[in-house]
């Protein structure tokens, strides 16, 4: 008998402890929260935040066809961007896309960490002056709280004293809240609710969450008036994705419902950056403060200087006059006529974009519209003097032609040695890279100045139909990478290849700043001879959008030439552009423009050497 009740308490104690594990076991799993950034609705782009028990994780898989380097520049903090890291949190030298990847949140980018965070402690919310945190979970710290949200030099003890907490912070319990000013919190994570520059306002909801509004005029649509003037979305997939998005945000079954002066919500990571004012009011008032002290300080010492001041002046004016007389021997002596690497874009099997129909009459190729125009801008440049160094050539096409074929011409080949036929549009991009980069080299060595060697590549925009005119981009620096290295033998057996390309950050904000004023005079010689220019948002633009994340073209993104610029000489995909495209005397005209704006800007710096 006693045997018998002994294995009935068993079987008892086991099924009590049953719903117990259960219950555990949802605890543990209701632990993780599932999270994503903004514009990435696949499922590969879902990642997952939660207490490991020791320290706060984030599981993600890489994307279709990432490997380690391009995940460690996607995820990691940019001092540890490397497939030491990546290998070292895998634990396998492959990665695999189904397979999860743990990574502590500290090694994390800051726009991934803020979305955690945010997942995380769903109830925090920007307060006026400060980040509300309230405490959600048991495992919770003071310092666990200041290392995720603060910056650097700002501890717990920062915020015990800040907060005025019981115990000095030890006990923590759920529902206490934990405020950090401002100018705490780290901006990495981009927590603090930033201006606005008119006509948008800056407004908060119920929940806490701050949003941009927009009140719709007459006239005015979603898609040209908020998505693409406000987001910078311009390609048509992605300004339809964000369009249906806002319409769920703002519970609009219909975008053709919408009525004028009704407020549209936009939520502030989709904006801009042109529409974005400064994050911090403390800057601005620190630096009035620091304005008001140099003041008192000038004041002082310029009745010191008056005397000496006075003294200079004589000696100044002599050196001024040897200075100006050097400056002119100078550009007497710069005898290096300008140069212009000129890049037709696509080519071969890659015809770029195409639109129209021939039902219609208005199929047209991009490869083939700016091929043309590349023609007719080498002999404007020739009769200015201007040497041209073409990276693409037809050998049936050595002259413009007043009708452009509605058939697609393959026969396009790149100028590298040996001739390469465009079979593929990613390996014609890197060829092109390596043929730009090695006739800037060889024109160095010649001793042609640096900013007399122009690139600008050619190409047709394929946007949302609502668009049209033309566009410019020029290389932001902050999307320029250290290296271009490829060692696939179809790319060393050509004579422009170079095993390794690097790039100094100091000389990409260079180029940044040539490129970008170079490609404000382009809009305005297209502007001059009544072009149509994009007028939606800036024509003249450092990156674009690809599935929601900024990006830049490659020629432009690994041209080591201080001037690099990418025309997009019209949309395609509008009726208007295709139609004017097709006549030679439009093509014409966006040749004059472009060349035009070569003469001008050079002109309007001091002589042909642009100083840093």
């Amino acid at each position: 008998m006693k045997i018998k009740y002994f294995v009935f308490c068993l079987v008892l104690f086991g099924l009590s402890g049953l719903p117990a594990s259960s219950s555990a076991k949802s605890t543990k799993q209701s632990n993780w929260q599932s999270f994503q950034l903004q514009y990435q609705s696949s499922e590969t782009s879902k990642m997952l935040v939660g207490w490991n028990g020791k320290r706060l994780v984030v599981k993600l898989k890489p994307l279709v066809g990432e490997g380690g380097y391009s995940l460690a520049r996607r995820v990691l903090l940019s001092n540890l961007r490397s497939l030491k890291t990546i290998r070292k949190y895998s634990k396998t030298r492959r990665l695999y896309r189904n397979r999860f990847i743990t990574f502590p949140l500290k090694v994390i980018n800051g726009s991934i960490r803020s979305s955690a965070l945010k997942a995380v402690f769903f109830k925090d919310k920007a307060g006026i002056g400060y980040w509300k945190h309230r405490v959600t979970f048991a495992w919770e710290t003071t310092s666990m709280i200041a290392g995720l949200f603060t910056k650097e030099g700002i501890k717990a003890g920062h915020l015990v004293r800040y907060n005025k907490m019981r115990n000095k912070g030890n006990i923590l319990k759920k529902g206490d809240v934990i405020k950090i000013p401002w100018k705490w919190v780290s901006p990495e994570l981009s927590l603090r609710p930033v201006s606005l520059k008119p006509p948008l306002k800056l407004k908060q909801d119920k929940s806490g969450k701050f949003y941009a509004h927009y009140q719709m005029k007459h006239g005015e649509t979603l898609y040209s008036s908020v998505v693409i003037r406000f987001t910078g979305r311009l390609l048509n997939d992605e300004v339809n994705q964000v369009a249906n998005k806002l319409l769920k945000l703002n519970n609009i079954s219909d975008a053709k419902l919408i009525q004028t002066r009704q407020k549209i919500r936009i939520p502030l990571g989709w904006l801009s950056e042109e529409y974005l004012g400064s994050q911090t009011n403390d800057v601005s008032s620190r630096k009035t403060s620091v304005k008001k002290t140099n003041k008192k300080k000038t004041k002082k010492i310029k009745s010191s200087k008056a005397v000496a001041s006075k003294k200079k002046l004589k000696r100044g004016k002599s050196t001024q006059k040897a200075v100006a007389q050097k400056t002119k021997s100078k550009r007497k002596n710069n005898v290096h006529k300008i140069h212009v690497i000129l890049d037709s874009g696509h080519g071969g099997r890659d015809p770029g974009a195409s639109a129209g129909s021939r039902k219609n009459k208005d199929i047209i190729y991009e490869d083939e519209v700016v091929y043309d125009i590349s023609k007719r801008m080498s002999k404007l440049f020739k009769k200015q003097g201007i040497i041209v160094h073409p990276t693409l050539a037809d050998p049936n096409q050595k002259q413009p032609i007043r009708y452009l074929s509605h058939r697609h011409d393959r026969d396009e080949h790149l100028l590298v040695t040996p001739r390469y036929l465009t079979r593929n549009a990613r390996i014609g991009v890197n060829m092109r890279v390596y043929l730009v980069n090695h006739i800037f080299k060889q024109l160095r060595k010649k001793k042609v100045p640096s900013e007399n060697i122009l690139f600008i590549s050619l190409h047709g925009d394929a946007l949302h139909s609502s668009l049209s005119g033309a566009m410019v981009y020029y290389p932001d620096h902050r999307l320029r990478r250290g290296r271009f290295i490829l060692s696939s033998k179809i790319y060393r057996k050509r004579k422009e290849y170079i095993s390794k390309l690097t790039y100094n950050p100091r000389d990409n904000k260079y180029s940044e700043k040539l490129s970008k004023s170079f490609g404000k005079v382009i809009i305005n010689q297209f502007r001059k001879l009544r072009l149509r220019t994009h007028r939606v948002s800036s024509a003249v633009r450092g990156y674009l959008y690809r599935k929601g994340i900024k990006t830049l073209p490659a020629v432009l993104r690994y041209s080591k030439v201080p001037t690099s610029v990418l025309v997009e000489i019209a949309n395609l995909n509008n009726r208007l552009d295709r139609r004017d495209l097709l006549k030679s005397k439009t093509r014409q005209q966006i040749a004059k423009a472009i060349t035009n704006s070569v003469t001008a800007h050079f002109d309007r710096s001091s002589g042909l050497v642009a100083q840093r």
